[in-house]
């Protein structure tokens, strides 16, 4: 382009190319205008549903770590089929903290001995509304060192003898009523000694701190479980007759519909593969639907127990 033709370009070309940007501009920003009385339209994400949280309480039945590394898995399938609610594990670390949890209504749930589920339902305003299964396997038993020398129940007059807290019914009540009940008073004719846990109950035995010491199975099952070189020196003495097993409650607070639900999830374990195999970590073989009825055979014993020792608080 020569340089006159470039001059002229710039004087007229130019200014037209931009005042036809400008016009392509405004016409865009006219389209893209709110018409008037135009408002926005925000819509929100869609609500989450609100989880209730309720606290599921587990009696120290054995360990205190192997019972929460138990019944974690068991709460987790369960929440799994709960939209609106949550099960909160909690295990006391000892029989004594638990007991007081339920006095307190401190537990929304709780799966207690049948003597703490039976007194939470005629006191602190809780229902029985489920069950361990296995009826036969609550029932006292003896450990004794295999080279004790204990072969009769007479054989532990005289003797330091270990029993779990007062208030375990199977471990310490049924195995002192059945002491009772064969001539051996356990205020006079052994030394009683009361420990924290069945665990620290089967250790005294080993560790030979008691001639023998008090539990149940399911604690004596945990214990071989974990310590199979100290079990085998120990052996099984003097089985009591068997009781209820462990009852589950609610506290009457609890929604109705949410306590329904628990108690079927619960008992249809037994129907799944994941489920039993949940279970046989307890180990039981199910859990079972059940009320007050069930536990009418705690009253019958608390009475005979406090026809044998007066002196025993309820």
């Amino acid at each position: 382009m020569k340089g006159s033709a470039a001059r002229r370009w710039l004087w007229i070309g130019l200014p037209c190319a931009l005042l036809a940007a400008a016009a392509l501009l405004a016409a865009c920003g006219k389209q893209d205008a709110p018409a008037p009385g135009y408002a926005p339209t925000f819509v929100a994400p869609p609500a989450r549903p609100k989880v209730t949280e309720y606290t599921f309480g587990v009696t120290p039945m054995s360990n205190f770590r192997n019972v929460y590394d138990v019944f974690q898995p068991i709460l987790d399938h369960i929440n799994a089929s709960l939209p609106n609610a949550r099960l909160v594990l909690e295990v006391p670390r000892g029989l004594e903290e638990h007991e007081q949890q339920l006095r307190a209504r401190g537990f929304a749930f709780a799966l207690s001995n049948p003597y703490h589920t039976w007194r939470a339902a005629r006191r602190d305003g809780y229902r029985i509304f489920a069950k361990m299964g296995d009826d036969a396997a609550f029932r006292g038993i003896w450990l004794v060192r295999r080279d004790s020398g204990i072969h009769v129940l007479a054989d532990l007059k005289g003797k330091k003898v270990g029993f779990p807290p007062k208030s375990a019914l199977a471990a310490t009540m049924m195995t002192q009523l059945q002491l009772k009940q064969n001539g051996i008073d356990p205020a006079r004719d052994i030394e009683a000694s009361y420990v924290g846990s069945q665990h620290a109950s089967i250790m005294a035995v080993y560790h030979r701190t008691v001639a023998a010491g008090a539990t149940w199975p399911l604690a004596w099952l945990t214990f071989q479980r974990m310590h199979p070189a100290e079990a085998r020196l120990l052996e099984v003495r003097f089985p009591t007759g068997s009781l209820v097993n462990q009852g589950i409650v609610a506290r009457d607070d609890v929604p109705p519909e949410l306590v329904q639900k628990v108690g079927q999830l619960m008992v249809a374990m037994s129907t799944t593969d994941k489920g039993r195999a949940l279970l046989a970590q307890v180990p039981v073989a199910g859990f079972e639907a059940a009320g007050d009825a069930q536990y009418d055979v705690v009253r019958v014993f608390m009475e005979q127990y406090k026809r044998a020792f007066p002196e025993a608080s309820d």
